[in-house]
């Protein structure tokens, strides 16, 4: 089994959302205050106050646009990944600040999620939009979208369903890079046929104990659970 990462875009209601509504107001109050200052100047025979009025609409409405593109190329592209990717549910395994957006001065949480694809542990980076990790326990449930190399987690998804080989989605033991070869071995335990990475270990479908092998191939006594 191997495990590959994947970096994702977030869900509906996500930063991006919050980018594209603030990158909006920042353009609007630019011209508002901008064009106001411009307008106040030429009434005054004020050149420097022109001046200063145009360098605030440009900066203003400038940084406005550039965020209010981003935001809205990032909830197109979460959108269509919502319609049109291929389901999957996952485990949340930890957490992650999203510095991009803060809520009451505290960071955004992205979540890692690692869920089956062709019998392959993924893992993905989901962003929420939210501070508060309580409502995003560890071990929970949720269901991600998947389209194009690209994922979303579903709004609302989150709960406590048990899902396939979910012992292996929350085992730290995987590293990524010590997963390039596995081998298949007995079961110490109640003999059934697993393959297990090398120097790594797994929990066995059949008997819930977990099965180590060490790098050279060998098996480890297993711990019962």
């Amino acid at each position: 089994m191997t495990r590959t990462s994947l970096e994702v875009s977030g869900p509906a209601g996500s930063p991006m959302k919050i980018m594209f509504y603030l990158g909006i107001l920042f353009v609007v109050l630019g011209a508002i205050i901008g064009l106001s200052g411009v307008a106040m100047s030429v009434s005054l025979h004020e050149p420097e106050m022109m001046l200063f009025g145009v360098l605030f609409v440009a900066i203003f409405c400038g940084v406005g646009g550039f965020f209010a593109k981003i935001g809205h190329d990032g909830m197109h592209e979460t959108d269509a990944v919502l319609q049109q990717g291929a389901s999957y549910l996952g485990k949340i395994y930890d957490y992650e600040p999203d510095y991009r957006v803060t809520m009451n001065g505290q960071p955004c949480i992205t979540l890692v999620v690692r869920y089956l694809m062709s019998g392959q542990v993924r893992e993905a980076r989901v962003t929420t939009g939210e501070s508060n990790v309580a409502n995003y326990p560890r071990g929970a449930t949720v269901s991600i979208k998947v389209h194009d190399g690209v994922a979303a987690l579903v709004p609302g998804s989150v709960c406590d369903l048990h899902i396939e080989q979910e012992d292996d989605l929350m085992n730290p033991d995987f590293d990524p890079s010590g997963m390039m070869s596995s081998i298949g071995i007995s079961c110490p335990n109640c003999g059934a046929n697993i393959t297990v990475p090398l120097g790594m270990s797994r929990f066995c479908p059949y008997c819930n104990s977990k099965v180590s092998v060490a790098a050279d191939g060998k098996p480890q006594v297993p711990a019962s659970r």
